[in-house]
């Protein structure tokens, strides 16, 4: 089995702090897929939500989170 090298960069830091505003920066100099985990967490709430879901069902938040299409959370 052969295994690929992925590149993964996490920046962590205080609210801003300006650490969007890097890693998007950092991902569209080296293009790389930028991925917002804050997005994330809201589209899986709102998704939830959406369809009447319990926000504190863990099942139904995980059931909307493998729904999503990261691709498309910002638009």
């Amino acid at each position: 089995m052969t295994k690929s090298a992925v590149t993964v960069i996490a920046i962590d830091g205080p609210a801003a702090s300006g650490k969007g505003t890097l890693a998007r920066q950092i991902a569209r100099h080296y293009d790389y897929a930028y991925l917002d985990t804050g997005s994330l967490y809201r589209a899986t709430g709102l998704a939830v939500l959406a369809a009447g879901g319990d926000p504190n069902d863990d099942e139904a938040a995980l059931a909307a989170a493998q729904a999503l299409d990261a691709a498309h959370i910002d638009e």
